[in-house]
């Protein structure tokens, strides 16, 4: 009877040489420890690499105790920069050609861009939960400093650099731009107002369900639910409605 053949393992993907990339530009630390992250989705294989760029990062580093300081400028800010790799390519001239596209089609970018955002706060949903830190926030490209879709090679791309980008103008108006201090902000200061709980887990749910997370997000419209049915609410008729809202959302 002939031996049977020796088991063979699959042949690894390439490491990446060429790939197109979207890299967010944001203030301060965000969480994630510096590094190159592996990232798969579906049959798809993504790289996420994290830098610390800034003086803060090293002056403050290693410091145990209070110093004394004396009024004047802030000190400086230490700025966090994520680069997502997106499809592999052959040549520099492919890589062009899809910047070219992305650019002029501004629907295609924010999709980019949007399908990056979503990746980082998949790494900073696991970190919270698995430091156990409710304080760690998921990032919106709206709050970044700098957004850029570009091409480069794997060493490149490794060192926050790259072959050919554009930097994308920020956004005109975000939320908080609907917000006015002199009304809602300011009554809950002045306690004439308050944020009822329902109101919370709404957002947490409506975040939970625009990042993919639809688990989470389910079972926060229950408790969002709940919390209206036994706590009273003034604003009862437009938390029903935008309950509805995001639970229509979801059934889509």
């Amino acid at each position: 009877m002939a031996p049977a053949p020796p088991a063979t393992s699959p042949t690894p993907k390439p490491a990446i040489t060429r790939a197109t990339f979207v890299q967010l530009e944001l203030a301060g630390k965000i969480g994630l420890p510096e590094g190159r992250y592996l990232v798969r989705e579906d049959e798809a294989e993504r790289v996420m690499i994290v830098q610390e760029l800034g003086a803060a990062r090293q002056e403050r580093r290693g410091r145990r105790r209070p110093r004394q300081v004396e009024p004047g400028e802030p000190g400086p800010v230490s700025v966090t920069v994520v680069t997502v790799t997106g499809e592999r390519l052959d040549d520099e001239s492919e890589g062009s050609a899809w910047l070219r596209e992305m650019t002029r089609d501004r629907k295609r970018g924010a999709d980019e861009v949007r399908a990056a955002t979503r990746i980082v706060n998949r790494a900073l949903s696991a970190l919270r939960a698995g430091a156990g830190d409710p304080l760690v926030h998921e990032i919106g490209a709206s709050r970044a400093l700098a957004i850029r879709l570009g091409h480069g090679s794997g060493e490149q791309l490794a060192e926050g650099s790259w072959t050919e980008a554009s930097e994308l103008p920020r956004p005109r108006r975000g939320r908080l731009d609907d917000v006015d201090p002199q009304t809602r902000v300011a009554a809950v200061l002045a306690g004439r107002d308050e944020v009822h709980p329902a109101e919370t887990l709404m957002l947490r749910a409506r975040l939970d369900a625009e990042q993919g997370r639809q688990g989470e997000a389910i079972y926060g419209l229950r408790a969002a639910r709940a919390a209206l049915d036994e706590v009273p609410a003034s604003r009862r008729k437009e938390l029903d409605r935008q309950l509805a809202e995001i639970e229509k959302r979801l059934k889509k």
